[in-house]
């Protein structure tokens, strides 16, 4: 009975509370390999660590607070209270006050952390004090867009989130915390920021934390919204939220809540708009009613959960308390796959192996396990997940989460029924499936998803092995970029990195990356120009043609020779469009130029393929020179010897493609 009252009681509320934000945030976090005991060592070190640190955060000047609880041999706690830096002394006590209570209840576990309104607490059975830590994280945005002066808002938000972090993260001592606010002229209407990094983190960490929170908003034109993590917050609104006691109304439709503030009831209740003292005190006593109820609630379905361990009741609770998570639980994954059964595996490479899987609710997955070959920590694996699940295009095989459990590191991705691009193209019972209309919308696609990776997203990437095994076709055959293993996060303002570790595959790379370890976004342009002529063609790059030529020179003679019947693959003979044909041989020649110059950006490749403009519109290509084939070659092929993400598909299929290799390799940050 008592939940039921929780869901009306709550809803009545939440219909109600449309006006107001509320970004209160919940997660508890379990350790797979060993269950956690009721007042055990840890449980009682935990609840006198969330006491003491609500005690001791009304004594520092700079609202921050860490703490550890326990001996070493005694199962120690670990904790860490941070309030808002415009909060007074007794507002931030009362705020991790409130938050510790939530969390010796609640938070059973080995791991937990709570954002509230003003302050955030964590505890854990491990110091985590001087680490960047991104997850778990949450993203909690207005509903709103700004429809009008799209152009001016992005800026002006842009440049408010880049002086605020930076004022931030530049705090040399004390609180990291820095608020701004400009004026947005079209809506009449200040644009207020926020930014705050736990004091105990480097100014370096403390920036790379804000950078990676920013790529987290989901769109930079909603009205408002926040990024919660346990190193950093980034938040922005159109009304004042900071240096005021209560919460100035919104114009715009809010974040849902977890339960309206008290202030926030007593302007729900109906009545005169000056509300009296008794109203407010009824507001009091029904917001504490309802909190009561949602933590009793909350305690009686854990309970539960533990007294039937089953996975599935887990899940549930997970989702419950954390939805934004992209953690998995391996039991999960083992589920899904049959324990990894040899039945489910998808295709095999240097760095792993790929599983089809289906989870509880139907949904099928692809699961990639990695292998021990590669050194990254924890942390870094975590990181440089959270950075590319937030790359979100229709053209861009889409991240769903991973898994950390000891030793185990997996990936998880949306399932991908068509396999890749190379099963068609270079199987030749397959060959005649790949109608020419559709290969022109596959290699357009390519091209938006290159366009986003290089210029639409917030950070810049470097996709660095493109190539037709790395395109999958979903069930319209629609192209989808894999594989980001490789990819460089670069600084908008750096034109070419180098690097050392040359790692890709051979043919596809560009002459400056191959024989110099130089690259850029053009290199992913020669890369896109060589998978546009094989399309075409119906051939690899390694194939031979004719003696002394390869892919690009062959394409170049029927090019300049007017004969491009010849380099077209013959199964395209009763379906090709001339021009479409004649307009892509000369954008891959014009794109896979040896000059990096001359290479067009894909912003022009976007644009040339979706307008009837003519072939005489582009530069005339320079006639390739086959590098490959040069003295370097034998110090060219040692560099590219060591492990790329090359791979192989299962031993039941032909090794000339590969089946939804989401390849994911050495998830080094760069």
């Amino acid at each position: 009975m008592v939940p039921i009252i929780i869901i009306l009681v709550f809803l009545q509320f939440n219909v109600s509370n449309s006006r107001f934000l509320d970004y209160s945030k919940l997660n508890c976090s379990d350790d797979s390999s060993r269950s956690y005991t009721l007042q055990g060592l840890f449980d009682t070190n935990r609840n006198q660590l969330l006491s003491k640190l609500a005690s001791e955060i009304s004594t520092v000047n700079d609202g921050f607070v860490t703490k550890k609880q326990g001996l070493e041999n005694e199962e120690p706690a670990y904790g860490l209270a941070l309030c808002r830096g415009d909060l007074d002394r007794d507002d931030c006590k009362e705020c991790v006050n409130k938050a510790g209570e939530v969390l010796k209840r609640v938070c059973q576990t080995w791991e937990g952390i709570i954002w509230m309104e003003n302050c955030t607490l964590r505890f854990s059975n491990y110091s985590f004090f001087n680490l960047l830590q991104l997850q778990p994280n949450s993203v909690l945005e207005n509903t709103n867009f700004i429809t009008n002066h799209v152009k001016d808002w992005t800026k002006l938000l842009n440049d408010s989130l880049r002086n605020v972090t930076s004022k931030a993260a530049s705090v040399k001592s004390g609180n990291k915390f820095a608020t701004t606010k400009a004026w947005f002229s079209p809506l009449k209407q200040n644009l207020y920021a926020l930014a705050q990094c736990t004091p105990n983190l480097t100014r370096e960490d403390c920036t790379k934390c804000f950078g990676v929170a920013k790529t987290l908003f989901n769109s930079l034109l909603r009205r408002g919204g926040i990024v919660l993590t346990p190193s950093c917050n980034l938040r922005y609104e159109l009304y004042e939220f900071f240096n005021l006691t209560k919460l100035k109304p919104s114009s715009s439709s809010p974040i849902s809540s977890i339960a309206p503030s008290t202030t926030e009831i007593a302007r729900i209740i109906p009545g005169n708009k000056k509300a009296t003292a008794k109203k407010v005190a009824v507001a009091t006593i029904v917001s504490l009613v309802v909190m009561g109820l949602l933590i009793t609630g909350i305690c009686v379905f854990r309970k539960k959960a533990k007294k039937y361990p089953s996975p599935d009741a887990k899940n549930v609770l997970d989702d419950l308390i954390t939805a934004e998570s992209l953690m998995f639980d391996l039991r999960t994954l083992e589920a899904a796959t049959n324990n990894f059964s040899n039945d489910n595996k998808l295709g095999q490479g240097g760095f792993g192996t790929v599983y089809k899987g289906t989870l509880a609710n139907g949904q099928e997955i692809a699961v990639k396990r990695l292998s021990k070959v590669s050194s990254q920590g924890a942390e870094e694996f975590k990181n440089e997940v959270v950075l590319i699940a937030n790359l979100q295009h229709r053209n861009l095989v889409k991240l769903l989460g991973f898994c950390l459990a000891g030793e185990e590191k997996s990936l998880v991705f949306e399932f991908v029924p068509n396999k890749s691009l190379d099963y068609f193209l270079f199987d030749a019972r397959k060959q005649g499936e790949l109608k020419w209309s559709a290969r022109y919308e596959i290699i357009k696609g390519i091209a938006r998803g290159l366009l986003y990776l290089h210029q639409d997203s917030q950070l810049r990437i470097i996709h660095r092995d493109l190539k037709s095994g790395n395109i999958l076709l979903d069930a319209n055959m629609n192209p989808k970029i894999a594989d980001f293993g490789l990819a460089r996060i670069s600084e908008v303002e750096q034109s070419v990195n180098a690097t050392t570790r040359i790692v890709g595959t051979y043919g596809y790379m560009a002459p400056e990356y191959a024989m110099h370890g130089q690259f850029s976004v053009k290199s992913d342009v020669y890369s896109f120009g060589v998978l546009v002529l094989e399309i075409v063609c119906g051939k690899k790059i390694s194939a031979g043609f004719l003696p002394h030529r390869d892919l690009l020179t062959y394409a170049w003679r029927c090019l300049t020779e007017e004969k491009p019947l010849e380099f077209m693959d013959p199964t395209l003979k009763d379906s090709y469009s001339s021009a479409e044909v004649m307009k892509s041989i000369h954008l891959g020649l014009w794109c896979a130029q040896e000059n990096i110059e001359a290479r067009p950006t894909m912003c022009k490749v976007v644009v040339m393929l979706n307008t009837d403009s003519a072939i005489d519109t582009m530069p005339t290509p320079q006639c390739p020179r086959s590098f490959y084939q040069s003295s370097n070659e034998s110090s060219l092929v040692s560099r590219l010897s060591q492990p790329s993400t090359t791979t192989s598909s299962s031993a039941n299929e032909p090794t000339s493609f590969s089946e939804n290799q989401v390849t994911i390799s050495e998830l080094h940050p760069r």
